[in-house]
């Protein structure tokens, strides 16, 4: 099977990306909805109001809701990177990989992994510093320890300084190739 042009791997990948785009609207659209939710409990319990039957779930959406800004910037970072993948796969399907647009969308998957690596850590941080205050002796969720150490993740910080180097690599084949055209 071929790996650029139309029917290649490529094209499946862009397919599978195109799947992801709309799956990470849906979930922006839920945490968003969440967040919705969680500031109208907010204030609800500053004015008195309880909903009744549904204050068990209006408790529970109150006490998580914070989280969701973190969780909603994360999404947006994830969908900065598959659209800007799917960008790229659509030159290479065309047979056209060296433009200039791939070497500012290859920056921009960089960057947008960093913001991510940040925010999972600071989200990190928040969730440790809420259990922490909330008198829990010892920070775990789901089996993972919270606020001891920092799980720094050399493999996405490689990704994003190897991004940022290819980046480079298209601007110079593309800037090459323009030279070419020019050339008699």
């Amino acid at each position: 099977m071929k790996t650029l042009g139309r029917g290649s791997i490529t094209s499946i990948l862009r397919m599978i990306l195109g799947g992801a785009w709309y799956l990470g609207w849906a979930l922006l659209a839920f945490a968003s909805l969440v967040l919705v939710a969680a500031a109208a409990a907010f204030l609800m319990n500053i004015i008195g109001y309880s909903p009744g039957p549904a204050s068990q779930v209006f408790d529970v959406v109150q006490r998580l809701g914070w989280i969701y800004p973190f969780l909603i910037a994360e999404i947006v970072a994830a969908m900065v990177v598959v659209d800007r993948l799917r960008r790229v796969f659509a030159t290479l399907i065309a047979g056209d990989p060296f433009v200039p647009e791939n070497a500012r969308h290859l920056q921009v998957i960089a960057i947008a992994i960093a913001a991510y690596q940040v925010l999972r850590h600071l989200t990190q941080g928040a969730v440790a510093m809420i259990l922490t205050l909330m008198d829990m002796e010892e920070p775990v969720i789901g089996g993972a320890e919270l606020g001891v150490m920092p799980n720094i993740s050399l493999g996405a910080w490689f990704a994003v300084v190897t991004l940022l180097v290819f980046a480079e690599v298209f601007r110079e084949g593309a800037k090459m190739r323009q030279e070419q055209k020019l050339t008699i």
